[in-house]
């Protein structure tokens, strides 16, 4: 027996990279990155700041998020910074919001933020938020879930995951818009990359790769596993589309992943279109899931709409 505790949450990823750093720091002594909106909604917005204190000698790094509310948004939002430096993290802090405002995330004296700089004199900051969008939830008897299973990345390339430093291809998702990455990462996990950029293909000639039938929000979950191994989505439809992906360039892992998601969260309202998916890819274990859920609804419900709405759903799929 098991059991899963689960809550829905967005995820908001931004690096901050500063050229030059001491050059800055000495003519100004406070610097700060842009407003950027964190996805929730327009009025949420995430500011980093170098600065230092009124007769002090020590330099703070704090988080700033605007436009939070005290009732609404407190404790709701965790954050995990790092540093950046020569490609490897230096510096790492996770926590959530205390202060549901601003947040200080390191303390210290200028000689040891030099530990921090770049041979190139770069210092960059990689930020993570977490926000909760629903209620925590627990489930008994989950059969997606296995404590014994531990999910560890073959590789962990978080510091360049959308990231245009070093980047020599984009990837075209189907509404148009385009996303840095990088060939010998791609090339690493999936035989169809690899495939494409060791043979005199176009997309090995050109500086871009047409994923027409993938969405944008697709493209960029699935480079999330492949360049730190982790699997962000807990929704159904967005779940679906990553594994229409990893389907198409071979990545049998996350596809798996995918699979398990899925199962957790068969309900009346998809347990259909998730049977659909299940067909359309040959996930053998999902379609099981799906069919043994279907049946148990039919045969034990008490309300005669959901079973007949079901089983007129199975008769449709069935008959295509």
């Amino acid at each position: 027996m098991n059991s899963l505790t689960r809550i829905n949450v967005k995820y908001f990823n931004y690096t901050w990279v500063i050229r030059d750093y001491l050059v800055i720091w000495g003519k100004d002594r406070k610097i700060s990155s842009h407003q950027v909106n964190i996805g929730i909604d327009n009025e949420k917005h995430l500011q980093l700041h170098f600065e230092k204190p009124s007769g002090s000698d020590r330099i703070v790094l704090s988080l700033q998020l605007h436009g939070l509310k005290i009732d609404a948004d407190k404790n709701k939002i965790s954050y995990e910074i790092s540093v950046i430096k020569d490609n490897r993290s230096v510096y790492a802090k996770k926590d959530f919001f205390e202060n549901i405002y601003r947040e200080n995330i390191f303390n210290l004296d200028r000689s040891e933020i030099s530990k921090f700089i770049s041979s190139t004199g770069t210092l960059t900051i990689h930020c993570k938020l977490t926000y909760a969008t629903g209620n925590t939830e627990h489930f008994l008897n989950d059969e997606s879930s296995d404590t014994n299973e531990v999910s560890v990345p073959k590789f962990n390339y978080d510091w360049i995951f959308l990231g245009k430093d070093l980047s020599d291809i984009k990837l075209r998702a189907t509404c148009g818009k385009e996303i840095p990455a990088h060939r010998v990462v791609l090339a690493a996990t999936s035989p169809v990359f690899k495939a494409m950029f060791s043979h005199d293909m176009l997309e090995n000639k050109s500086q871009s790769v047409d994923m027409n039938d993938i969405t944008y929000d697709a493209a960029v979950e699935m480079l999330r596993y492949i360049y730190t191994g982790t699997v962000e989505s807990q929704e159904f439809s967005l779940t679906a589309e990553i594994l229409a992906a990893a389907d198409k360039y071979q990545l049998e892992e996350l596809k798996n992943k995918c699979e398990k998601i899925l199962c957790s969260n068969v309900s009346t309202e998809n347990a259909i279109d998730i049977l659909k998916v299940a067909d359309k890819y040959n996930v053998s274990r999902l379609k099981k899931k799906v069919v043994d859920f279907v049946r148990h609804k039919i045969t034990e419900s008490s309300d005669s709409d959901i079973a007949g709405t079901m089983i007129l759903g199975v008769a449709q799929f069935l008959s295509k």
